[in-house]
């Protein structure tokens, strides 16, 4: 996992099968996928979500996110 960043975004390679566990999502952050497809699942979100290029997902309340890449994938989290 690969992780850079220009402000309040931060850039993030993952590899296949590679997981992505972000603790504490904020409602209004955006995940962006920009290459690949990735496999989305929120606390309190009864529904996952599969995000390919140039698609987004913005939690809907506080709580882990987790993400999964289907295959090489690029993704970009903002505040």
């Amino acid at each position: 996992m690969i992780f850079t960043s220009q402000t309040h975004k931060i850039d993030v390679l993952l590899k296949t099968k590679q997981l992505l566990s972000l603790q504490e999502a904020q409602p209004g952050m955006a995940i962006e996928c920009k290459q690949g497809v990735l496999w989305v699942t929120s606390t309190g979100d009864y529904n996952d979500h599969m995000l390919t290029a140039g698609e987004r997902f913005q939690p809907r309340c506080a709580g882990e996110v987790v993400i999964e890449a289907l295959d090489d994938a690029c993704l970009e989290l903002a505040e």
